[in-house]
C-alpha cells in the first residue's frame, strides 16, 4: 500500500479540529492538535480520540485520569498548527484556562471535560474513550480541515 496516497484519501473526509489536552504528573499542562475526534455515546455521554503513540504529549495522556476536548472556532487555525507543531511543550505562551480539571483553550466552539473511561490499543495510537463530565459551547463556527487545508464551517440556522 502506498502510504502517501492512503493518507490523500484519508484526507478527503472533512473533520473538525480539536487541541486535546491534560496535565502531566507534576501538573504541567500538555496538548495536541486532533482531529481524531467523535461522539461514541450519548447515554452516557461518551468520546473518542486517537493519539499516536509516538507523539511527545502521549506520555502525559497515557497516564492521566482526565482530559479536556477543546473543539476549535475558525478563528484559531493558528493555535491548531502551533499545537500540532514540533515544540516542546506547546502550551508555554499560550493563554488557556484551568477548568475543572483540565487545561482548557479560550475561545473554542465547545469544551468537553472528560474522564478516562477506557483505553484501546490501536497499533501505533491508543483510542482513548472519555465519559463527558462537563462541557460548554458557544454559537460560533467551528474549524474544520480536510485535504490540507484548514476553512471555517458555515454556521447552520437553529432547528426549531
Amino acid at each position: 500500500m502506498d502510504v502517501r496516497d492512503y493518507r490523500r484519501a484519508l484526507g478527503a473526509f472533512p473533520t473538525g479540529v480539536t487541541i486535546i489536552a491534560t496535565y502531566d504528573a507534576d501538573g504541567a499542562p500538555w496538548g495536541l492538535t486532533a482531529n481524531s475526534f467523535t461522539s461514541v455515546s450519548l447515554q452516557p455521554p461518551v468520546i473518542s480520540v486517537c493519539v499516536a503513540k509516538s507523539g511527545r504529549v502521549f506520555p502525559a495522556l497515557s497516564q492521566c485520569d482526565h482530559f479536556a476536548v477543546n473543539i476549535l472556532s475558525a478563528d484559531q487555525k493558528d493555535l491548531a498548527m502551533h499545537f500540532a507543531s514540533d515544540v516542546e511543550n506547546r502550551f508555554t505562551d499560550t493563554e488557556w484556562t484551568a477548568g475543572t480539571a483540565t487545561p482548557l483553550i479560550p475561545g473554542a466552539s465547545a469544551q468537553l471535560e472528560c474522564t478516562v473511561h477506557s483505553r484501546v490499543d490501536a497499533d501505533d495510537h491508543e483510542i482513548l474513550l472519555g465519559r463527558v463530565v462537563n462541557y460548554t459551547h458557544v454559537p460560533i463556527p467551528p474549524l474544520v480541515y480536510c485535504r490540507g487545508a484548514f476553512f471555517s464551517a458555515p454556521q447552520p440556522e437553529a432547528s426549531p
